[in-house]
């Protein structure tokens, strides 16, 4: 995997939950580890239908906090419009079916890498006559924002077996007869080709 940002990490984590085995391959030192998504709000947009969704991603949430609170309802159709109206509906239509249908599961899945969501009281609600009133679809985010959330992937990582090499420039993909076999990085200024089955290129960032 190129890239140890939120996709790669996804990708990393998921692959290995998968069966595979994984290196990541991350440019920036340890310390500044994890792409665009480190410096992000961490807020995710899922399907859902009020409260008992929020509640099943927001397990600690109290009945306190749902009697003062108006979520809402974010639908299938409600996350079509926004994609279509944003990328002035100039998106892959296939892949924003993959992203609206699977946008629950997949915080659900993040949850079990180890990911604590919140619901974005602060960003994406205000106050009417002592409830808070959410609006635009971003009602949870990861808790710790971007920088919680790849601390959740990094660690999902380490318990998972995932090798990580920081400092690492992949510079080239390898071909072969049978098509992609693997990527020549710049490891501490050295140069090696690495070999795998698969290559994911999660290095583009959200200007890509």
């Amino acid at each position: 995997v190129v890239g140890g940002g939120g996709a790669g990490m996804s990708a990393a984590n998921s692959a290995r939950e998968a069966g595979a085995s994984v290196l990541v391959l991350e440019r920036a030192p340890q310390e500044r580890r994890g792409g665009n998504t480190a410096f992000a709000s961490g807020t995710f947009r899922m399907v859902h239908h009020g409260a008992a969704d929020i509640k099943s991603v927001v397990p600690d949430l109290s009945e306190e906090e749902i009697a003062r609170s108006d979520f809402g309802q974010y639908t299938r159709g409600n996350y079509f419009d926004d994609l279509g109206r944003i990328t002035q509906y100039c998106i892959d239509p296939d892949l924003a079916e993959v992203l609206v249908d699977n946008s629950t599961d997949t915080v659900r899945w993040l949850m079990r890498q180890g990911v604590r969501f919140l619901p974005n009281w602060g960003r994406q609600a205000y106050k009417v006559d002592g409830r808070f009133i959410f609006f635009g679809g971003s009602v949870i985010y990861a808790n710790g924002g971007g920088e919680g959330l790849m601390n959740a992937h990094f660690s999902a990582a380490e318990r998972n077996g995932i090798e990580i090499c920081y400092g690492a420039r992949a510079s080239t993909l390898l071909q072969g007869p049978k098509g992609i076999e693997g990527v020549r990085a710049i490891v501490d200024g050295t140069q090696t080709d690495i070999r795998a089955k698969a290559v994911v290129l999660a290095c583009g960032g959200v200007e890509a």
